[in-house]
This record gives C-alpha cells, structure tokens and sequence, in this order.
C-alpha cells in the first residue's frame, strides 16, 4: 500500500461522557486533530469528574454549538467538508431529526468516515456501562465499580472502526457497546486470579507488590535470584494461608520495601513491581 499523508484530516468529536470522547482521544493520540463538538450545556462529564473530562479532552479544541439552530448546523456542515472522521452516540434518530444524518453528511463530503456508537445494535433502548456487562454476564468478572469495561471497549472497538473507514474511502459504520464488551470478553484463564504461588500480590514491608512471573524461566530466575531454591517446583502451588510455600514466600517479602523491591526486580530481570495507587 503506498504512503499517504498523515493525518487524511479533522475529527469531529460530537460525543459525551466516556467512551466517544476516549475514542477520539485514541485517535488524538495517533496524530489526528480532534475537534469536539459540545451542547451549550457542555458534556456532563466536565461537572462530575472534571479530572476524568480533562484526561479525555485535554489535547481537544472544544467547539460549542447548538445543532438546534439552523446557523450552527452550517457551521457544523462547514466543518464536515473537510474533516476525515465524525464521531457521534447520540441516540437513534437524533441525528436525522436535526437534518445531520449520514446521508446528508455524505452528501457534503463522501470520504467522510461517519462513526456511530449506540447502545445495541438493533434496538434503541438506552444503557449504560453497568447494564451492558450485567446482560453479558459480566458483572461478576469485571470490577465495575472502579473501572468501566464495556465503555473501553467500546471505544476502542469505535476508533478501529473509524481507521478502517479511512481505508476504505469513507461511509457510515456502527458499533454498539453492548457487543463490544462481549468481543473481548474472552474466558477466564487459569492462575492468573492470584490462586497460585507465581503470580500474585504480596505485602512488603511497606506497600504491596505485584510478582507475575507466570513463565518457568521467569519463575526460575525469580527463585535463584531470591535465594529461593525449594520454591522452584512450587510455581503452581496455592497461595493459601498456612501453606508452607506461600508463607515462605511472603516471608521473604517482608524483606524490604515495595519500591525497593521493584529496584531488586529491574535489576534482576524479573517481573514484579510495587502496587500503586
């Protein structure tokens, strides 16, 4: 495929809260220029987490517009003929009902890249990140109270879908959130929920810290380095309570520091780090 310019143009940012603004600065952050479009009430996400909204749209030049005017609606048109991607997740309908459609927006410029997120993909019921995962069956995976799943994926799942609109020349493409957490959603895999002696947090003297040394050489290098030899064949081994292997092993962290030992673990080449946050 030969070179093309980079960026092929503007993003118009028309979304709100998380996962169309994360989007856009997914695409910020690969050199486009993203301008997002605001109501003149703004996006709600500026007065509840105002950190959060900076984090998202920090690098974005806002622009506020009420689409219900007819003059901002040409400011808006005027906008799209030179733009490259239009993010928006209005809900259905809302959009034509304000004369900004696909197909008008196309009839303005044809190489736009008309990027839609919705809810679901057949219905206009409204949701949110919580109601996704709970009709996946998700809530019981996913730490939902502190981390969003179906918004990051959502966003992710809507800027790919934008990159490859680009490749194909423009057009209107969908993705509905519901199913994008349900794509990455892939099964639990064994051990890697802290059951197991290799990978899992530890207290240290101070802080805590995350040891993943998942693969036997990792593992390996892990206990010769530690001065560990007996723990060699007891990488799989529970990390229970009263266990000999696992009180051993959180023994020898209560040798140092948690930053300490993330220094040990640099130098040594093993995958540990103190926990943050």
């Amino acid at each position: 495929m030969a070179p093309c310019a980079w960026p092929p143009g503007k993003v118009l940012d028309l979304t709100r809260l998380l996962p169309g603004p994360l989007a856009g600065k997914l695409l910020g952050d690969l050199g486009f220029p993203v301008v997002k479009v605001e109501p003149p009430q703004g996006d709600p996400l500026r007065d509840w987490a105002p950190e959060a909204y900076r984090f998202l749209n920090g690098e974005k030049e806002v622009l506020t517009l009420d689409l219900k005017r007819g003059k901002d609606r040409e400011r808006l048109l005027v906008l799209v003929r030179e733009a490259a991607v239009l993010l928006e997740s209005n809900r259905p309908g809302v959009m034509e009902r304000l004369g900004l459609g696909p197909e008008v927006l196309l009839g303005v410029n044809p190489r736009l890249v008309y990027a839609r997120l919705r809810g679901y993909p057949d219905v206009p019921d409204p949701g949110h990140d919580l109601t996704y995962l709970a009709e996946a069956g998700l809530l019981g995976r996913f730490p939902w109270r502190s981390f969003q799943f179906a918004d990051l994926a959502g966003a992710y799942a809507l800027a790919l879908v934008a990159l490859k609109g680009l490749l194909l020349g423009g057009g209107v493409y969908e993705v509905a959130l519901s199913e994008a957490v349900k794509a990455v959603a892939y099964p639990p895999i064994p051990f890697l929920d802290g059951s197991v002696l290799c990978y899992g947090v530890y207290p240290a003297r101070q802080g805590q810290v995350a040891l993943a040394a998942l693969e036997p050489h990792f593992w390996a290098r892990f206990c010769e380095e530690a001065g560990l030899p007996e723990l060699l064949a007891a990488a799989f081994s529970p990390a229970k309570p009263g266990l000999a292997p696992y009180e051993r092993l959180r023994a020898f962290f209560q040798g140092r520091t948690a930053q300490e030992w993330e220094a040990w673990g640099k130098e040594k080449g093993v995958p540990l780090r103190a926990v943050r946050g």
